[in-house]
């Protein structure tokens, strides 16, 4: 069964939380969880095994919320932003496999997204060697294989958290520029600069989810249950979590 869920805005802790509960809730290798989310307020997640440096506590100091994911990667901005999930387990016969093969295909559903925006993109085949650019904190600054690609930079971020055989993967696309007050980001293409107008978080959402249905063939369900573990919550907005000092 493939469920849909539109959490809406919520906070980083929330979103952080909500994703891990949903990992303990697959029933079996059929069960499929597509959620569509933001943050409010502003906010910024780092990848599980990235460093806190000072320009994050800088931006801390403004007023600006973080969270450490438990998926990979670097430093995303959630600022006009639309932001997904994909929870499964690893064995399932339509999108499971290891983690190139999963990332391809779900590289797929978004490509039919954007080719219904008239985005053209590109799946990468293999790290882009030709992005020479200095070394960022920041997520959209490199693309990386079976990611996406508009004229040369990167759209869509994505990275993949598995345990106990069970597949989080999450991923940001960014609407527009996120804001002077934060760091920029190089090699990032927002769906305003690449359509050449407004995409509205409606219009992705919508996008999105048809092109997951025409990519796999599938039909969604509503998922109207609240599987939000009050004791994940704690865990991401305590500060041994978001320090890495819980290890």
């Amino acid at each position: 069964m493939w469920y849909l869920i539109d959490t809406g805005f919520k906070g980083p802790y929330y979103n952080m939380a909500f994703d891990e509960s949903l990992m303990d809730v697959i029933e079996d290798r059929e069960t499929v969880f597509l959620r569509l989310f933001n943050f409010k307020p502003v906010s910024i997640s780092i990848g599980y095994h990235q460093k806190v440096e000072d320009w994050l506590l800088d931006l801390e100091k403004k007023g600006i919320l973080w969270v450490r994911r438990r998926t990979g990667g670097r430093a995303v901005i959630h600022c006009n932003d639309f932001t997904y999930s994909f929870i499964f387990h690893r064995a399932n016969p339509i999108i499971g496999g290891n983690i190139i093969e999963s990332y391809k295909k779900i590289a797929q559903a978004f490509k039919k997204a954007f080719d219904i925006l008239n985005i053209q993109t590109s799946i990468q085949r293999g790290k882009n060697r030709n992005m020479r650019r200095p070394r960022s904190p920041l997520c959209f600054s490199a693309t990386s294989i079976s990611e996406l690609a508009w004229k040369g930079k990167k759209i869509i971020g994505s990275a993949q958290f598995r345990n106990k055989g069970i597949v989080l993967q999450e991923g940001t696309i960014l609407l527009d520029e996120p804001g002077s007050i934060f760091p920029e980001v190089p090699g990032m293409a927002t769906l305003r600069e690449a359509r050449g107008s407004e995409v509205t978080l409606k219009e992705i959402k919508e996008s999105v989810v048809r092109g997951f249905k025409e990519a796999f063939s599938i039909h969604f369900e509503s998922y109207k249950e609240n599987s939000l573990k009050e004791e994940l919550l704690e865990k991401y907005s305590s500060p041994e979590w978001n320090l890495g000092t819980h290890a």
